[in-house]
C-alpha cells in the first residue's frame, strides 16, 4: 500500500460524505492515473469541483494538479514513456512518429483556441499594452516559454524582464507597483516561487497573468486573469511535462504577442524595424550590403 493511501484511510473519518466519495474512488482506482480533469472527476462521481478542491486542500494537498501527482507518485509501475502522444509506438518509424506529432501537436492547438476564454485573453492584451513595465517568472521547463515571451516583447520595444529564479521572483515582485503587469508561467499550476511571486505582485497592484493547465490550480486562483490551456500535465521521467503543453502555452504566448502588437500599432512596428536593422549588423558582422 502506498503512503498517499494510507494517508487518505489516516484521513478518512474526518472527511465529509461527499469528500468520501472521493476517497473511495481514489483506493479503489489506486493502480491508475487520473489522466482527465477536476470537471471529470466530479461528473464521474456527481459531486461539484468546489468539493473535488475542498478535499485537496482537507487531505494537505494544495490542488487538484497536486493531486495527479500524488497519485502518479502512488503507483507501483513506472511508465516511463506516459506524456508522450498515446497514439505513438516505441516501434514506430521515423516518418511515422513525425505524423503522429505533428497531428497530435495539431490537435491540442485547436483544443487550446475552441476553449480560449477570449474575455481574459482580451483583458491580458489591454494589459500587457497599457503596462509601464512587465515582469514574467516560470522556473524549469516553464522558464522557456517566460523567456519566449520576453524575447518577443523586448524586441517589440516593451519595458520587460523575465526572472527565471525564485530568489529573483521574489525580490522583483515586492517592488511592483500599479499599472505593471506580472505574468506567472507554470504548467502544473503549483510552482511554489511563481505562484508565490504572483501572490506578492497581486498585493503591490500590479495586474496578475496566470498561464497554466490547471483553472483549479494555486496559480490561477491568485492570478487576476487566467489563461488556461487543456493538456493535462504528466510529470514522467522523459520529460518532466507533457510535450502537448509546452506547444500550446507558445501558442498563447505568441497570440498575447500578436494581440499586443496590432492594440499598440505603429510604435510598435517602429520599434521592431529599429530591433531588425540592429540585428542586421549582429548576422553580418563584416560589414557586407544588406
Amino acid at each position: 500500500m502506498s503512503d498517499f493511501i494510507q494517508h487518505l484511510q489516516i484521513n478518512y473519518s474526518s472527511l465529509r460524505k461527499s469528500e468520501k466519495k472521493i476517497a473511495d474512488y481514489l483506493q479503489q482506482h489506486a493502480q491508475e492515473r487520473l489522466d482527465f480533469s477536476i470537471t471529470e472527476l466530479a461528473r464521474r462521481l456527481e459531486v461539484s469541483e468546489t468539493t473535488v478542491s475542498r478535499f485537496c486542500r482537507v487531505i494537505g494537498l494544495r490542488g487538484f494538479q497536486d493531486l495527479k501527482l500524488s497519485m502518479a507518485a502512488s503507483l507501483n509501475t513506472v511508465e516511463e514513456f506516459k506524456n508522450i502522444p498515446p497514439a505513438i509506438k516505441e516501434d514506430d518509424s521515423t516518418p511515422e512518429i513525425g505524423r503522429k506529432l505533428s497531428e497530435s501537436l495539431a490537435g491540442s492547438i485547436a483544443k487550446t483556441q475552441q476553449s480560449l476564454n477570449i474575455e481574459d485573453m482580451d483583458k491580458a492584451i489591454e494589459a500587457i499594452a497599457k503596462a509601464r513595465q512587465i515582469y514574467i517568472y516560470g522556473i524549469g521547463g516553464s522558464a522557456v516559454i517566460a523567456q519566449a515571451a520576453h524575447h518577443l516583447f523586448t524586441k517589440a520595444g516593451l519595458n520587460c524582464v523575465v526572472y527565471t529564479d525564485g530568489y529573483m521572483q521574489t525580490v522583483s515582485a515586492s517592488m511592483l507597483k500599479p499599472k505593471m503587469v506580472a505574468v506567472g508561467v507554470s504548467n502544473t499550476g503549483i510552482t511554489k516561487h511563481v505562484v508565490d511571486a504572483v501572490k506578492i505582485a497581486a498585493k503591490k497592484g500590479a495586474v496578475t497573468i496566470g498561464l497554466t493547465s490547471d483553472r483549479d490550480s494555486a496559480l490561477a486562483q491568485a492570478s487576476k486573469i487566467c489563461l488556461a490551456t487543456p493538456v493535462e500535465y504528466m510529470d514522467t521521467p522523459l520529460y518532466g511535462g507533457a510535450i502537448d503543453a509546452k506547444v500550446c502555452q507558445l501558442y498563447l504566448v505568441d497570440l498575447l504577442y500578436l494581440g499586443v502588437l496590432f492594440k499598440l500599432g505603429k510604435p510598435l512596428k517602429r520599434n521592431l524595424k529599429t530591433t531588425a536593422y540592429a540585428l542586421g549588423t549582429y548576422y553580418n558582422p563584416i560589414g557586407m550590403q544588406l
